[in-house]
């Protein structure tokens, strides 16, 4: 069971709920951009075998106090509340779209912590996603209609003709997220992740793309990336399973969209157990 806390004082650390503090084995789950640790709130009980790490990261929710809402800083928020919680000092680390982007900005930064990654919806943006990066007003404008100028239900009611499950308080809560700060805070970082920082990864890891949402011939590339990886020492990557996948059925946001199918997803990652079948890997 959870309760919502910080990971030292109020002002200086993320707001999280742990959950199954008795399992060996720690995962941090990580929200996407504009969202909260409510997005996880269908996957949560399919991971019932791990202890489970859910942040509010920075400018969102109840870590809104927290400043800048930028990627490496975030990702420091992050490795704090891993060194600080995590069992052993060390997690799985689990990302969404921003969190996705956080969770990579971490690895490169502090590879120790990170025992692996399950990233989607984050690998090189391409396309729409990098207009919307590179344009950041236009992305304000655009979440503002569709979140905090239109009824909650109408965007409860779009939301469900992709197959996502949002609850009414993550919808509340994300309209207190949307704000020009978090929006200028976001992008610069995302932006300029590319297919070379992807062969800089020296972590166990799996990108995905959900096929109705995010670009898949990018994730082609970065699966190319990801096994073109060298050790340290120059060395072939060795073979761990790491590599890019696609869904065909999948929004960008699939965690919301097929909660237990992600759980599902994620355990197999961890466990290292063949992947679920709709799981077709580049």
């Amino acid at each position: 069971m959870v309760t919502l806390s910080s990971a030292d004082s109020p002002a200086a650390s993320l707001a999280f709920t742990s959950w199954n503090d008795d399992k060996p084995t720690t995962i941090v789950l990580l929200h996407g951009g504009f969202t909260c640790r409510l997005e996880f709130a269908l996957v949560l009980p399919h991971l019932s075998d791990f202890h489970l790490l859910v942040p509010d990261l920075p400018l969102h929710s109840a870590s809104r106090h927290i400043k800048p809402g930028t990627t490496d800083n975030s990702a420091r928020y992050v490795a704090q509340l891993i060194r600080s919680h995590a069992h052993g000092g060390k997690a799985h680390v689990v990302g969404v779209s921003m969190g996705g982007y956080i969770a990579q900005c971490l690895a490169l930064d502090r590879p120790d912590l990170v025992l692996s990654l399950f990233v989607s919806g984050a690998a090189p943006p391409v396309g729409e996603r990098l207009f919307m990066a590179q344009w950041p007003t236009f992305t304000y404008y655009t979440m503002k209609i569709m979140l905090d100028w239109l009824p909650v239900w109408v965007y409860q009611y779009q939301a469900s003709l992709l197959g996502l499950k949002l609850s009414k308080e993550l919808i509340v809560e994300m309209r207190g997220n949307i704000t020009w700060e978090l929006v200028q805070d976001m992008f610069p970082w995302i932006v300029a992740f590319s297919l070379d920082h992807v062969r800089q990864l020296k972590v166990k890891t799996l990108s995905i793309a959900g096929a109705k949402g995010d670009d898949v011939p990018m994730i082609k590339r970065t699966a190319d990336a990801l096994r073109s990886r060298r050790t340290d020492h120059g060395e072939a990557w060795p073979e761990d399973g790491s590599g890019a996948i696609v869904l065909r059925e999948a929004a960008h946001g699939w965690d919301m969209q097929f909660p237990e199918l992600f759980a599902q997803g994620v355990a197999a990652w961890v466990n290292g157990e063949a992947l679920p079948d709709e799981f077709e890997r580049l």
